[in-house]
This record gives structure tokens, sequence and C-alpha cells, in this order.
């Protein structure tokens, strides 16, 4: 834990505890998705769960090459199980969302 000048030890406490709690949700959200299928890290690969320090930037790295309408759905659906909904329906709210502003969802051509 690196503590900044003006931290106080219970603040740079704090703020390891936050960063490593920010990790877990980074690296849980990138085993979901299944992103370590594509990371060039053999050893994610491997073990089929994100190996890096900062998950965040694999999952940057991912969402940038991600279609905008797979986008606007994953965000959707992130946005509606923050709200408390269930797998089922925050996939459901999602859809009927984008079918409401596009007239389409990211899965009609599958």
């Amino acid at each position: 834990m690196a503590r900044l000048g003006w931290q106080t030890p219970e603040q740079a406490q704090w703020q390891a505890d936050y960063e490593a709690r920010r990790a877990r949700q980074y690296r849980s959200l990138v085993d979901r998705l299944e992103i370590w299928a594509f990371c060039p890290r053999k050893g994610c690969q491997r073990q089929m769960s994100c190996g890096s320090e900062r998950p965040s930037l694999c999952l940057s790295a991912f969402f940038v090459t991600m279609p905008d309408d797979l986008k606007n759905y994953v965000r959707l659906v992130i946005t509606a199980r923050s709200g408390g909904a269930s797998p089922a329906e925050a996939h459901r709210t999602a859809c009927e969302r984008m079918m409401a502003v596009d007239g389409r969802t990211p899965f009609d051509g599958l």
C-alpha cells in the first residue's frame, strides 16, 4: 500500500481496499464475459480466468473492439443487474429497451 503524502494511514488503507475491490469486480466481469478466451496471455486462456494484475485494462481493450450494439446491450444489462434484476430480467429489459430505440437487438441475426 503506497501512501500519498497527504493521506492518513486510514485513508491509505481505505484506498488500497477500494482498489482491490474494484480489481475483483473487473476480474469478475472479465471472467463472466469470457474475455480471457481472447487474451494474448496464455496463462489466462489455460486457467480460463483473468490472471492480469490490472483486469480493467483487459476489459477496456476488449470493449474497444466490441460492436456498438453489443456494447449498448452489455451496458443495459449491467445497469439492470445493478438495480437488482435477475440475469433473465436484465436480458429481457435490455432487449426491450434496444427494440424500443433501434428496433433490433444484437442477437437478431443469430
